[in-house]
């Protein structure tokens, strides 16, 4: 019991540590490409069963909503699974730091581009 409470009580990046020392670079490269091909055929599903195919623009800030369909949380569920595949990519790679610089700067460097399209 205490091994299962320690467990709990883990930071989410101690989580990702201990499960990526576990399997190891090779299987978790893997499960990654595995996990990202579930993710395409869950954005096509729900594009497919949820938005009909393109009918229903999916816009949240227009009003539209998802709703709670199985399409949706399994595109949620499998957003979830490579996010934390990708942290573990971050992990065994050592690039959690240059991964985040890199995120801001193309970020910022599309926010710049949005912003030159407005004039």
């Amino acid at each position: 019991m205490n091994a299962v409470k320690r467990d709990v009580e883990k930071s989410r990046e101690e989580k990702i540590r201990t499960i990526g020392r576990h399997y190891g670079y090779d299987a978790q490269s893997r499960q990654l490409i595995e996990e990202m091909a579930e993710l395409t055929q869950a954005i096509n599903k729900y594009w497919r069963k949820d938005l009909e195919c393109g009918k229903y623009i999916y816009n949240p800030w227009d009003g539209y909503m998802p709703d709670d369909s199985q399409e949706y949380w399994n595109l949620v569920e499998e957003i979830a699974d490579v996010q934390i595949m990708l942290e573990q990519m971050k992990f065994f790679l050592a690039a959690v730091h240059r991964v985040n610089n890199i995120i801001d700067k193309k970020l910022d460097r599309q926010i710049e581009r949005i912003e030159n399209e407005s004039r």
